[in-house]
């Protein structure tokens, strides 16, 4: 680690990656307040169980949206699972030789999450 640290090239590179970062998130500030003119653009209220009024309620007859990571064909993909229909949401390629044969058997299987949230951070520790 005190090597990485130690070379020129690497502090530039660590350095230079902080400041896009940090200009890419603020550009995504700047465009949030010009476009909408604050980062909350209209209120709504809220009943005691959590649905914005006006919201309509959902059939009986529906099912709450699921997420699924599963990998197919060496991609990893994120699917919304919905009302008995699936839409891919996202893919991406990776190399199964790089993870360990149970993680890989799993994620064959497919991996099922309520919040998207949830199923994105699963996709983010095997893409970095």
């Amino acid at each position: 680690m005190k090597q990485l640290l130690t070379n020129p090239r690497n502090i530039l590179a660590i350095a230079a990656y902080v400041c896009l970062t940090a200009a890419i998130f603020a550009v995504g500030i700047g465009i949030g307040y010009h476009n909408g003119k604050g980062l909350m653009t209209m209120q709504a209220s809220v009943t005691a169980t959590g649905i914005p009024d006006g919201t309509p309620a959902p059939a009986a007859s529906e099912t709450p949206p699921r997420y699924r990571v599963i990998l197919e064909d060496g991609e990893l993909r994120l699917y919304l699972d919905e009302n008995g229909a699936s839409r891919l949401i996202s893919n991406n390629e990776i190399s199964e030789a790089s993870f360990p044969a149970s993680d890989v058997a799993e994620l064959k299987e497919g991996i099922h999450f309520d919040t998207l949230s949830d199923a994105l951070a699963l996709m983010e520790n095997f893409l970095s």
